[in-house]
């Protein structure tokens, strides 16, 4: 079986997984405030346009650098939905 194939049939395992599962709990610390940027588990930083925010979320008006959050990350990994501060 060639390489290119066998990445092929992995990738389209992977995606069935990822179907399979369309929402997975998150954590993430905020790096910015305004405008809003979280890092999420240590790998990736994500600007306001990938994050949704609960009303309560949006209601704190004491948001800082360094607050640990509670997010959903939707499926696909591209938004996340930000549940409530740690």
């Amino acid at each position: 079986m060639s390489q290119e194939l066998l990445q092929i049939i992995k990738k389209a395992a992977m995606d069935a997984v990822e179907t399979s599962n369309p929402m997975q709990i998150a954590f993430g610390t905020i790096e910015s405030v305004n405008p809003l940027v979280v890092k999420i588990e240590q790998k990736a930083s994500f600007e306001e346009f990938f994050l949704i925010q609960t009303e309560t979320f949006k209601r704190y008006t004491d948001k800082k650098i360094g607050d640990k959050l509670v997010l959903i990350r939707m499926q696909g990994g591209q938004q996340y939905l930000i549940l409530d501060r740690m």
